[in-house]
């Protein structure tokens, strides 16, 4: 059968017209995408005994149920800058369960931010919850300008500022967590220090080079000449670096049980024509024996064992008043371990309430604080073996605890 002319461009119109309907009927694929109305009506704790509660903020690590409407086209959520993981069955158009990032945001913006598929985004204030940072403690509290400071504490979190006292603030070295190394700043001066971030501060309850009840420093507060020897660290004496001038150390080998040695007994004497300063309480008038007790730094670079440090006090013209006798405290740090040796200078602190025998191990009490002016610390007492023996210290002093 033959076809006119006319018919064959009838028929291909027809077709051509097809066509563009068939077209014109397919969804635009580039357009964007229906993702409904996505609202936040509110958040709250998976947590059963608290599903009740609403949450406008939550602590890092959270896991929160996000309750709304249109919500299953979300691909992404930020808490402030910092990015969730999300999961995509745990999405749907009511709920969203996530958990708040453990990371900690350096922009705070106090708000979610939601982003769907259609790259369409959304805004709720909701507020991460991250602990202000904690100051525990320092590893040593004198430190020289230049040198590094050891601080314990908690909640140290990028950025943060470590100020001393005089407006000084440290160049930090490291930060972790829990420990912050920082360089102590030229011209620091004694007092508090204080730790900043994003999300408050810390100030310390311990002062930095506190120089109250200072007994002896071994630079202008000196004992016996002829008792334990000072590292004069301007001549470049000393076995270790100082923390804070000059120090005095114990240090000889094959030290053995019950051995009294000049050289392994500081004893500041407050009668001594040479270096006492008179009739002077140690300890300021109303301090008492459970809240105070004898503060100094330690350097121990080898491994000490053994024989403890025997600390105690005497009244003025009693001269070291052991004989008395007088409650005492043996202080046994390697007790746990067996073995004691520190990284470089460290605080330590014995609590006045461990001065609780007399020289014999017998049981005693520390009473009437005022009457003492002297102070006594030497590495005395009993051993199985010899020992090779160095321990520096300074600034030994009083203190409230």
């Amino acid at each position: 059968m033959k076809l006119s002319y006319k018919k064959l461009s009838l028929i291909a119109f027809l077709l051509l017209a097809l066509g563009f309907l068939a077209t014109s009927c397919k969804k635009d694929d580039t357009g964007p995408e229906d993702i409904g109305n996505p609202r936040v009506l509110y958040i709250r704790s998976t947590a059963p005994e608290q599903a009740d509660s609403l949450l406008t903020g939550a602590f890092m690590g959270s896991l929160i149920a996000i309750v709304g409407e249109d919500l299953d086209h979300t691909v992404e959520i930020w808490f402030n800058d910092q990015q969730a993981s999300l999961n995509p069955t745990y999405v749907t158009n009511r709920t969203i369960l996530v958990n708040v990032p453990s990371s900690v945001p350096t922009e705070v913006t106090n708000q979610i931010r939601f982003v769907f598929s259609n790259d369409e985004e959304m805004l709720y204030e909701f507020f991460v919850n991250v602990p202000a940072p904690v100051l525990y403690s320092i590893k040593s509290e004198y430190v020289e300008d230049g040198d590094i400071a050891v601080l314990h504490g908690d909640f140290f979190f990028e950025p943060t500022t470590v100020e001393f006292t005089g407006g000084k603030e440290a160049e930090i070295v490291s930060l972790d967590k829990t420990e912050l190394q920082v360089r102590v700043p030229e011209g620091a001066e004694m007092g508090e220090i204080t730790v900043a971030t994003n999300f408050g501060k810390a100030v310390s309850g311990f002062l930095f080079r506190d120089d109250r009840n200072v007994v002896v420093n071994f630079d202008d507060k000196r004992h016996r000449s002829w008792n334990s020897p000072i590292a004069d660290v301007a001549a470049g004496e000393g076995r270790v670096p100082p923390c804070s001038g000059n120090y005095t150390y114990f240090e000889m080998d094959g030290v053995g049980a019950w051995q009294w040695v000049n050289e392994l007994n500081m004893m500041y004497v407050a009668e001594d024509g040479e270096t006492g300063r008179g009739n002077i309480p140690i300890f300021p008038g109303g301090a008492t024996v459970n809240d105070w007790g004898v503060r100094f730094e330690i350097n121990v670079p080898v491994e000490w064992r053994e024989i403890p440090l025997e600390i105690f006090f005497a009244p003025f013209g009693a001269d070291h008043g052991r004989d008395i006798p007088v409650p005492l405290a043996r202080w046994r740090p390697w007790e746990e371990t067996g073995v004691y040796q520190t990284d470089g200078w460290v605080t330590v602190t014995v609590p006045l309430t461990e001065f609780n025998e007399d020289k014999d191990g017998n049981p005693a009490e520390l009473d009437d604080l005022s009457q003492f002016t002297n102070l006594t610390i030497m590495y005395f007492g009993a051993a199985d073996n010899a020992n090779d023996i160095y321990i520096a210290i300074d600034n030994v002093r009083v203190v409230k605890i």
